[in-house]
C-alpha cells in the first residue's frame, strides 16, 4: 500500500474493523460526533460510525504523531484494563511512552511527584474513561488525540479518531492500524499484510477467553487429524477374462 492509498483503507482493512466491531457505537450520539455516524441500526438502535471518516482521523493522527521528533515525549495511557495491552504494544512499535492503570492528578504538572513527564502529544484509549488525563495534557498545552465513541464529548481533544472504544478487539484493531499507519509514512512498512495475527497480538483476553481459544483451536486440530486418517474409498477394478 503506497503512501497515495493510505486515503482510503482496503478491502482487507475495512473487513478486519467490522470484524472487530470498531464501527458500533452507542446508543446515544453525543452532538460534537454527529459528522461521524454513518447511520442508526434499526433493530438495536447502535449508531454506525463512518469507516471512510475512522480512517481519515488515524491518517491525520499519525501525520501529528510524526511531527514530533522526540518520540518518547508521546504519551499514550489507557485507565481500563482492557486497553493496556494495547497502548503497551502500540508504544513498542512506534516508540512512544506508555502509562498505564490510574493517573496521578499532576502527573503532568506538579513537579513535586515522582517520575512527572511534560508531554508533547497526549493519546488516549478513551476520551471517557481518561478525562482526567485529558484535561492535565491540556493544561499543560499538549494537543490529545483520543479514541471517541458517539457518545463522547470531545473536550479538550485535538483530533477525535471515532470508533468502538468499548470493546478489547476493536480497541486492539485500533491502536494496531495506528502503529501501522505511522510506521507505514515513515519507513513504508505494508500496513494490511498478516492483519489476523497483527490484531490479535493487541487483543486483551482475559484468562477464560484463552482457554476457550485454546479449546476451539485444539477441536480444529483434532478434526484436522480424524479427516487425514479417514480411510479413502478405494473402487475395485474389474478385469473380463
Amino acid at each position: 500500500m503506497s503512501s497515495n492509498k493510505i486515503k482510503r483503507p482496503s478491502p482487507k482493512i475495512v473487513t478486519a474493523l467490522l470484524q472487530c466491531s470498531c464501527h458500533l457505537g452507542g446508543i446515544q450520539a453525543n452532538i460534537q460526533m454527529k459528522d461521524y455516524i454513518f447511520g442508526c441500526r434499526p433493530e438495536d438502535r447502535i449508531n454506525v460510525i463512518d469507516v471512510q471518516k475512522m480512517w481519515d482521523k488515524m491518517v491525520l493522527a499519525a501525520r501529528l504523531f510524526l511531527s514530533i521528533k522526540d518520540t518518547k515525549s508521546i504519551v499514550v495511557v489507557s485507565n481500563k484494563d482492557f486497553g493496556r495491552k494495547a497502548v503497551l504494544k502500540f508504544c513498542e512499535a512506534t516508540g512512544a511512552t506508555p502509562v498505564t492503570g490510574r493517573f496521578i492528578p499532576g502527573g503532568f504538572s506538579n513537579f513535586e511527584i515522582k517520575n512527572v513527564c511534560e508531554p508533547r502529544l497526549l493519546i488516549a484509549a478513551d476520551a471517557f474513561s481518561d478525562q482526567q488525563t485529558i484535561g492535565e495534557a491540556a493544561k499543560a498545552k499538549a494537543p490529545v488525540i483520543a479514541f471517541c465513541n458517539t457518545d463522547n464529548s470531545l473536550s479538550y481533544v485535538d483530533i477525535a479518531i471515532a470508533m468502538n472504544n468499548r470493546s478489547p478487539s476493536a480497541l486492539g484493531a485500533g491502536f494496531y492500524l495506528f502503529a501501522k499507519i505511522i510506521n507505514h509514512i515513515k519507513r513504508g512498512d505494508e500496513i494490511d499484510d498478516n492483519l489476523r495475527n497483527g490484531i490479535e497480538s493487541y487483543i486483551y483476553r482475559d484468562a477464560n477467553e484463552l482457554d476457550a481459544l485454546y479449546q476451539e483451536a485444539k477441536r480444529e486440530k483434532e478434526s484436522d487429524i480424524c479427516m487425514q486418517e479417514e480411510p479413502k474409498h478405494v473402487e475395485q477394478s474389474t478385469t473380463e477374462e
